[in-house]
């Protein structure tokens, strides 16, 4: 029988954001909102200071458009924090024991009442980030397990797995 490496994650909020920023902000978005953060901020900036020097008397007492630009992000942060939160407090598979088996033919996540096998032939790719690794089951949806999770030479071994195998990855040297 093949080696099988068995972690038990735990599940947090602030592991579980970041690895949704992770997820769901890609480069483009970082440009486009860069940009609309500018022009808002420019907006914002000449309606009550006349930087450009265009006209006498602001047209505007409110500057819509500069103020929603920079509140955007923020509600964006603060909606996701709190789906997140209510993910992890309301999914009744994490209150379970749960655990991750890993072997060459693939992922498994077991719990008390649920068993799913994620093969390694169907996973898009592997990330491992500095605290965390993220095994992406579709483009927009990842597992999480944290480095913390994992006992001693778990680390190491996990790597020579990912290394043996043939997926796309991006792990740390």
């Amino acid at each position: 029988m093949e080696k099988e490496i068995i972690v038990k994650p735990s599940f947090n909020i602030t592991s579980s954001m970041k690895a949704t920023f992770y997820i769901l902000i890609k480069p483009w978005y970082i440009f486009f909102f860069s940009f609309l953060l500018l022009a808002g901020t420019f907006n914002f900036l000449d309606s009550y200071l006349n930087v450009f020097n265009h006209y006498d008397k602001p047209t505007d007492d409110f500057p819509t458009f500069g103020l929603v630009v920079i509140i955007l992000p923020l509600f964006t942060y603060f909606s996701i924090c709190k789906a997140i939160k209510k993910q992890i407090n309301e999914n009744p598979r994490v209150k379970e024991d749960i655990s991750y088996i890993f072997n060459n033919e693939y992922l498994q996540e077991k719990g008390e009442t649920f068993e799913v096998k994620h093969f390694w032939k169907n996973l898009i790719k592997i990330v491992e980030k500095k605290d965390m690794f993220l095994f992406y089951t579709t483009k927009n949806r990842a597992i999480l397990l944290q480095r913390a999770d994992l006992k001693e030479n778990q680390y190491k071994e996990l790597k020579q797995l990912f290394n043996s195998i043939d997926i796309n990855k991006s792990l740390k040297s």
